[in-house]
């Protein structure tokens, strides 16, 4: 009770019955949700986001491993060679979208083709780029920690 007020009383009323048609509709939107959570999980795909299986955080890598990390380069019709973030204000895809369908670009490079005239369309003021070289730039690791350089390893190039 505050200072010279009464105190209000709420009479509780007992909590209203979802209608039949409420009820189906929502076990169906959670049936279809579990349906698509199973696929992701069943096909180990990223397709379904937020319902794949996010491969990325899905095991850790051991103490004395090597860390991976998949990685772009542009080349100009004058030979320089460019770092190209992944992402879609740069190429149009996200680099884990790109890791997840490696086997299939490595067997057709031409599936880079995409990457370099979305590039080529945000970046108007410089030049268009000759080649993409989708590269993988490896750091092994001694007692969780980088030891040595990093090795730069190409995976697959295409060429405009």
């Amino acid at each position: 009770m505050l200072a010279g007020r009464p105190s209000a009383h709420t009479t509780a009323r007992p909590p209203a019955r979802l209608s039949a048609l409420s009820l189906v509709w929502r076990t169906l939107v959670t049936f279809a949700c579990l349906a698509v959570l199973l696929v992701g999980g069943l096909t180990r795909s990223n397709d379904l986001f937020p319902f794949g299986v996010l491969d990325q955080f899905s095991r850790g890598i051991p103490p004395n491993g090597q860390v991976v990390n998949t990685c772009l380069q542009g080349v100009t019709a004058e030979g320089a060679v460019i770092d190209i973030r992944f992402g879609h204000r740069s190429v149009g895809i996200e680099r884990a979208d790109v890791e997840n369908q490696l086997p299939a670009i490595q067997e057709d490079p031409a599936l880079l083709e995409p990457l370099a005239a979305e590039y080529d369309r945000r970046h108007p003021d410089d030049a268009p780029l000759q080649a993409l070289i989708l590269c993988q730039r490896i750091t092994q690791l001694r007692d969780g920690a980088a030891h040595g350089e990093e090795e730069l390893v190409e995976v697959t190039q295409w060429e405009r």
